[in-house]
């Protein structure tokens, strides 16, 4: 699996070291992440994290350039909260193909709460990929992104391209994640608003 017209990492990373907004830096990660085949995103990031909790979702900075219709069934009716990689990401740290899904699936591991969480992806499409939760200097502080392939791919092409690009990939993405929270916006109270989610 090769990834057509992949950014230079050093010159990509320029850019967005040198970008003025959150939806400038998103705008470039889009760009570059499609690249590599991954077209669809969803990235996380909140300063109020509890023992049992991320805080409230008004509290949470969500961007993503899924479908509306997928955000509003996943993210703001609390549905992610038992989503399988949301729970990895919450507890760990690095990089996580979503073929662990597919085993835990497989196995009958998954709580039916979880089967119904694998049901509303596969139903909008969102079949493969990987998640990266990344590391922070607060332990009320997470950050995680979950990266779709595009449609037609499978988790063997989404593994097949991190295990060929997958350095490159890491890199992108926690500089990018570094940006995001060292921007003004994402210290406040208040996710994006889906105008700005799809900017």
């Amino acid at each position: 699996m090769t990834a057509e017209k992949r950014p230079d990492p050093v010159e990509h990373l320029n850019k967005v070291l040198a970008a003025g907004s959150i939806e400038e830096i998103w705008a470039l990660h889009q760009a570059a992440m499609n690249a590599y085949g991954f077209d669809r995103m969803l990235y996380g990031f909140t300063r109020f994290r509890t023992t049992n909790s991320f805080g409230s979702i008004d509290d949470i900075l969500v961007l993503s350039n899924h479908s509306p219709e997928y955000i509003q069934g996943f993210v703001r009716t609390g549905l992610y909260l038992h989503a399988p990689m949301v729970k990895w990401s919450a507890v760990n740290e690095g990089a996580c193909s979503w073929r662990w899904i597919e085993e835990k699936a497989a196995s009958g591991d998954l709580t039916p709460t979880e089967q119904k969480v694998l049901e509303f992806n596969l139903k909008h499409g969102v079949r493969a990929g990987y998640s990266i939760s990344f590391r922070d200097v607060s332990v009320r502080s997470k950050g995680a992104i979950g990266l779709t392939v595009r449609d037609g791919l499978r988790q063997r092409d989404a593994d097949a391209i991190m295990d060929q690009f997958g350095d490159e990939i890491l890199l992108l993405n926690n500089v990018t994640h570094l940006r995001i929270t060292s921007m003004p916006f994402a210290s406040s109270r208040r996710a994006l608003t889906p105008r700005q989610r799809e900017a």
